[in-house]
C-alpha cells in the first residue's frame, strides 16, 4: 500500500495526485492533507475527506505517509523535510529554486536510499505519444522549438519550458546535456537568421542533448546513431496570438504540436500534411498510473536532479 501525504492544495496541480482519492485506485490510499492557506485546507479535506495540517511536518508526523505529493512553491525545503522523514517525493516541478537545495536533496536521497520524482506530464500527453510514434516516420529530431505567442508570466513560461526540456530528452533518446540563455552577444543569437525571427520569435533559451548513457539507440528511433546533438530551443512572440506549440524537426519532415489543444499536425517529405485531434491532457491519470504500474518511475531520482540541475543553472 502507497500510503500518500498531500502537500500543497492552492496550487491545482494538486488534483493530479488526487486521483487516488476520487478512484479508490487499489493499492493507494491518500492519509492527509497539509496546506497552510485556511480556506484552501479546509475546503480540500472536507471535499475528500482527508485529515489535514496547516504545517507539512506535522503531516510527516501524525500521518505516517510512505510518499508525499508535494504541488506549490517553494518545494525545496519540504523536500529535504520529506527525505529527512524517510519518505519518498513526488513533486510537481520545479522540484526546488536554487542549487543549494538541489545539492541537499541529491545528497540525503543518495544517503537515505529514498526516491525523487518530478512530475513532467507533457511526456505523457496522448499528443506526446503520437508525436513519439511519427519519429520512425521524420527520423531522429534534429531540433525541438518551443515557441511562444503573446503575454505569459514568468512562471507560466518557467514551466512550460521545464516541461518542453524534459519532453526533449524523451523525443530525441538522449540526455539533455546544457541549456543556456541566449543574450545578444551569444553566439546563436548572432547566427540566427532574420526571416527566422520573424517567423517564430527572438531566441531566449537553447540546449543540447546527447546520446543515452550506455550508448545504444532510443527505442523510439530504432537503429538510427544518436552520437551527433540534438538541439533544443525556445522562441518569444510576444505581440502574437496567446500560444504554445512545440515543433519537433527531423531530416524527413516535421511535427507540430499545439499543446494547448492537443492538436498535432505531421508534415511529411513529399506528402500532403496531416492533422490530428490526440485530446485533452489526462495528468491525473499518467501521473497516478505512473506511480502504481512501475516499481521504478519513469521520471527517476537521477532524471529529476539532473534535469533540474541544467535548468537552475540557466536560471529557471
Amino acid at each position: 500500500m502507497i500510503r500518500v501525504g498531500l502537500i500543497g492544495a492552492v496550487d491545482q496541480r494538486h488534483r493530479w495526485f488526487l486521483a487516488a482519492a476520487q478512484r479508490r485506485r487499489a493499492g493507494v490510499r491518500i492519509v492527509g492533507l497539509s496546506e497552510p492557506d485556511p480556506a484552501a485546507r479546509r475546503r480540500t479535506a472536507e471535499l475528500y475527506d482527508l485529515p489535514s495540517w496547516s504545517d507539512h511536518r506535522d503531516l510527516l508526523d501524525a500521518a505516517a505517509p510512505s510518499l508525499v505529493a508535494i504541488a506549490g512553491p517553494g518545494s525545496g525545503p519540504i523536500v529535504i523535510d520529506a527525505l529527512q522523514h524517510n519518505v519518498d517525493v513526488l513533486v510537481a516541478p520545479p522540484l526546488c529554486d536554487s542549487l543549494e537545495e538541489l545539492d541537499t536533496i541529491a545528497r540525503l536521497a543518495a544517503d537515505l536510499g529514498h526516491r525523487v520524482s518530478t512530475s513532467y506530464t507533457y511526456r505523457g500527453h496522448p499528443a506526446a505519444g503520437t508525436a513519439v510514434e511519427l519519429l520512425g516516420r521524420i527520423g531522429r529530431p534534429q531540433l525541438v522549438s518551443l515557441l511562444l505567442g503573446g503575454e505569459h508570466d514568468g512562471t507560466a513560461s518557467r514551466l512550460s519550458i521545464m516541461e518542453a526540456f524534459d519532453l526533449f530528452g524523451r523525443l530525441t533518446g538522449g540526455r539533455p546535456a546544457g541549456l543556456t540563455t541566449v543574450t545578444d552577444g551569444h553566439p546563436a543569437a548572432v547566427d540566427d537568421p532574420a526571416e527566422i525571427r520573424a517567423a517564430y520569435g527572438e531566441l531566449i533559451l537553447v540546449g543540447s542533448a546527447t546520446n543515452d548513457r550506455d550508448g545504444s539507440p532510443s527505442d523510439a528511433v530504432g537503429a538510427e546513431a544518436v552520437a551527433d546533438e540534438a538541439t533544443f530551443e525556445v522562441r518569444r512572440r510576444p505581440g502574437a496570438v496567446p500560444s504554445e506549440v512545440i515543433e519537433i524537426s527531423g531530416p524527413a519532415g516535421m511535427i507540430e504540436w499545439e499543446v494547448g489543444s492537443g492538436r498535432l499536425r505531421s508534415i511529411l517529405d513529399g506528402q500532403d500534411p496531416v492533422t490530428l485531434s490526440c485530446g485533452p491532457a489526462t495528468e491525473a491519470e499518467w501521473v497516478l498510473n505512473n506511480l502504481i504500474r512501475r516499481r521504478e518511475p519513469m521520471i527517476d531520482t537521477e532524471h529529476s536532479l539532473a534535469l533540474s540541475r541544467l535548468l537552475l543553472a540557466a536560471g529557471l
